[in-house]
């Protein structure tokens, strides 16, 4: 942007010099010459820079005063004199579209005053971008979010408002500051991908302009209570195949544990369950049944187990295991020949299940904070572990 701006330059027509007793002579008739240095099309904030030449037709030096006009509207009124210049600013802040620019002598005692030719300047608006940037990416569902977009302009300064949407939906606006930078919080922004993008109004100087998206990415919240809570199993250590025990099982929260507990079993024998009387324990803890059940040897075709039938071919398959393994089974062996009874030689049924394998198992029962789901690992979630044994 020049700094010259506009100014005036008084000059001799000719050399001939003053003519004697011009003093005595009438008006001396003069002229104006307006020659605008700065491009015929400008932006917005740049400046118009020019200058007048005043001359008189006898060659005498005009005095007096020059008055640059926009139109109608003067910008400036200095002295006829080489050196004088409207101030730098004088040339700035034309609004966008077309200005004719004139300048008028106002004459002195001798001289008449005259007007220039016109001249005209076009004014486009200023281009502007938009950039946007977030507080928090990736951020966890409920977390609030600070948006800040940033205007900037290539002659000038944006002034106005931004618009800040998710995709085409409005998240909410903020005014520009002195510094071309809006801000916006939310923390309604829903798990998953979000586009995110500034859209600057405009003003009446600068162009509107939106900004490249932002791709922001919400991750589900991490549910992290305060304090914590203890499980604790009580009851019998042992079960037989195909009976049922119940435990006891005591949820206690911390001082400051305040949700609901949600109670799960892992680490179960093959063919067994476990059923909780309260799958929930509310909110400062309570007291549950764990009832956990094993299935006997069975036909494969039925689930009664083989101590409430006939027939035996169970026996044919545990003859068939490795020799190790076949004295494993030897107790269960027994028991089902003797409940098979006489009349089982030909058999229980056409195919075995073994059911729930005697052993010792550790099973784990896990307690949950509420709303946790997939993220119990990492939000509290609490495993007691019980010693069962099962036997025939």
């Amino acid at each position: 942007m020049s700094s010259r701006g506009l100014l005036v330059r008084a000059v001799a027509a000719s050399l001939l010099g003053a003519i004697p007793g011009a003093a005595f002579a009438a008006v001396v008739s003069s002229s104006v010459v307006l020659t605008i240095t700065s491009p015929g099309t400008i932006y917005f904030g740049q400046s118009v820079d020019g200058y007048a030449n005043v001359t008189a037709s006898d060659g005498t030096t005009p005095t007096g005063s020059i008055t640059f006009y926009d139109g109608t509207q003067g910008i400036c009124t200095i002295p006829v004199t080489p050196s004088a210049t409207c101030p730098a600013s004088t040339g700035t802040g034309f609004s966008v579209g077309s200005h004719t620019i004139t300048a008028v002598y106002s004459g002195d005692s001798t001289h008449a005053g005259a007007a220039s030719n016109a001249a005209t300047v076009t004014v486009l608006q200023n281009p502007t971008a938009v950039s946007l940037v977030s507080s928090a990416n990736p951020a966890a569902s409920g977390q609030p979010v600070t948006l800040t977009a940033t205007a900037a302009g290539s002659y000038a300064m944006p002034t106005g408002t931004v618009t800040f949407l998710d995709g085409t939906s409005v998240l909410g606006t903020a005014v520009l500051n002195s510094s071309g930078v809006a801000t916006f919080s939310t923390a309604s922004l829903s798990a998953g991908s979000h586009s995110l993008t500034a859209s600057y109004a405009g003003d009446s100087g600068s162009e509107a302009s939106v900004s490249p998206a932002l791709a922001e990415t919400i991750n589900a919240a991490v549910i992290q209570p305060q304090g914590g809570f203890t499980i604790a199993v009580t009851g019998p250590a042992s079960i037989g195949v195909g009976r049922s025990v119940n435990l006891t099982v005591t949820v206690t929260p911390g001082q400051s544990f305040a949700q609901p507990v949600e109670l799960s079993c892992a680490n179960l024998p093959a063919e067994s369950a476990c059923t909780f009387g309260q799958h929930t324990i509310p909110a400062g803890g309570g007291t549950t049944t764990l009832a956990i059940s094993t299935i006997a040897p069975h036909d494969c075709g039925s689930s009664t187990p083989y101590f409430l039938g006939t027939g035996l071919p169970f026996a044919g398959a545990v003859l068939l295991l490795p020799f190790g393994r076949r004295r494993k089974f030897r107790g269960l062996l027994i028991a089902l020949i003797a409940l098979c009874g006489i009349g089982g030689l030909s058999g229980c049924g056409t195919c075995t299940d073994l059911g729930t394998l005697p052993g010792s198992y550790s099973i784990k029962v896990i307690g949950t904070p509420a709303g946790a789901g997939a993220n119990a690992l990492t939000s509290g979630a609490v495993t007691a572990t019980v010693a069962m044994k099962v036997t025939l």
